[in-house]
């Protein structure tokens, strides 16, 4: 959850890990079907999945780097102290090694570290197991494709989770469930609430659970900060304002949680329906304009709302830091066209260039991929109407049906 300043051993071995899996891929790409050798966009687009694979396998390098940077600390103290009680003497050569080791760990953490949550959430400064997950269930999956982010939280009235979870499954077929990873965010700190919802999906859905398909998390009670004394923003109502922001932080605790997981990070909300085969879709578009060499930062499926937002997960963190700096300021969607109104516009142009330049990297796919189905927001008393007009699909009751067991 934080970046790192890899020092030269580092880098010789991720150099030799980077070689390695480029000779694989080479030795992937000659044993496709010869037809495939003269295809360049086949090629192109394979090569364009394996780039991700790399760079997905280089974050989790990275990752664990500071694991074993932090056991290096604790055997070069332990070894200290053994030699000291032996009272015997080491070479030169070794207490030079240790005290190399020892540098580079006290210089293993960027001014960057935690994406600088602690600027913004101060009340996490001293207590850094607050932003650890509690991991209700997970099947330890961390190298797919697709990560798939739905926050939820308790409403007053009607919950769509599992329908929403139901409908999801049922609209991916195998290879598309086994390159997948769903992340169920519960942004409530009621431990028997928590409790009641994980049993729930693994009643419900216990094939996907039990695959490893679905992870189920939900913060440390400590993770949020005191929300009385948010600033008003907006002219929004005290409830509002307090909903929005905390709406914002289960968005950022639930990327941090994904973000090492797979290559694409997808947002999807708890009331939501898909289309058949959207993964397979989603993939094959991200990973076409990466082997066409064509800029993007997000790839929407649906233009309502934080609803199918598509990015690299290499990506996440910059969204993460924009998202963390004002959260009690505007809702994520806002704050998501601010990150790229930001990123894209020119202050010396005018509205049509900025949108312009805007649509280059926040590319909008037709037809929607998602529609949103609820009515009832988590927000209480607030009706939620709202629907994509460019998803055109009747939903397969039937199999919704079946995955409910009627």
């Amino acid at each position: 959850m934080g970046w790192t300043l890899q020092q030269p051993r580092s880098r010789h071995l991720l150099l030799l890990f980077i070689t390695f899996v480029s000779c694989i891929t080479v030795v992937f790409i000659s044993k496709s079907d010869t037809r495939d050798l003269y295809d360049h966009s086949s090629v192109t687009y394979k090569m364009a999945e394996m780039e991700m694979r790399v760079d997905h396998l280089t974050r989790l390098y990275e990752l664990k780097e500071k694991d074993v940077q932090q056991l290096i600390k604790h055997f070069s103290s332990v070894l200290k102290t053994i030699v000291k009680s032996l009272n015997v003497s080491v070479s030169e050569d070794i207490e030079s090694l240790m005290a190399a080791y020892n540098k580079s760990v006290e210089m293993v953490r960027s001014p960057m570290a935690h994406f600088d949550v602690y600027t913004f959430l101060p009340h996490l400064r001293s207590h850094e197991n607050y932003l650890r997950p509690l991991i209700l269930h997970s099947g330890g999956r961390n190298t797919v494709s697709m990560v798939f982010g739905i926050p939820t939280v308790r409403r007053q009235q009607q919950n769509y989770l599992i329908q929403t979870l139901i409908n999801i499954i049922s609209n991916m077929d195998q290879s598309e469930q086994k390159d997948s990873l769903i992340v169920v965010m519960i942004g409530e700190i009621d431990q028997e609430y928590t409790q009641q919802v994980t049993a729930e999906i693994k009643n419900r859905l216990p094939e996907a659970v039990n695959s490893g398909l679905v992870d189920i998390i939900a913060p440390s009670p400590e993770y949020y900060p005191d929300f009385g004394k948010l600033r008003i923003t907006l002219g929004d109502s005290e409830d509002r304002v307090r909903w929005r922001s905390k709406q914002n932080l289960d968005y950022v605790f639930l990327m941090m949680y994904c973000q090492p997981k797979g290559s694409f990070y997808v947002q999807l909300e708890d009331d939501v329906v898909a289309k058949p085969q959207f993964h397979t879709i989603m993939k094959k578009t991200a990973l076409q304009r990466i082997a066409d060499g064509r800029e993007w930062f997000i790839l929407d499926f649906c233009r309502l709302g934080f609803i199918g937002k598509m990015m690299r997960c290499s990506d996440l963190p910059w969204l993460i830091q924009f998202i963390v700096m004002f959260y009690n300021d505007k809702p994520g969607d806002w704050l998501l066209d601010g990150m790229m109104e930001t990123k894209a516009c020119n202050l010396e142009k005018d509205l049509r260039d900025c949108q312009k330049r805007k649509d280059e990297i926040w590319v909008t796919f037709r037809p929607s991929l998602f529609q949103h189905i609820g009515t009832r927001s988590s927000l209480n008393g607030k009706i939620q109407l709202l629907k994509d007009g460019l998803f055109k699909k009747s939903i397969n009751v039937k199999r919704i049906n079946k995955m409910k067991g009627k």
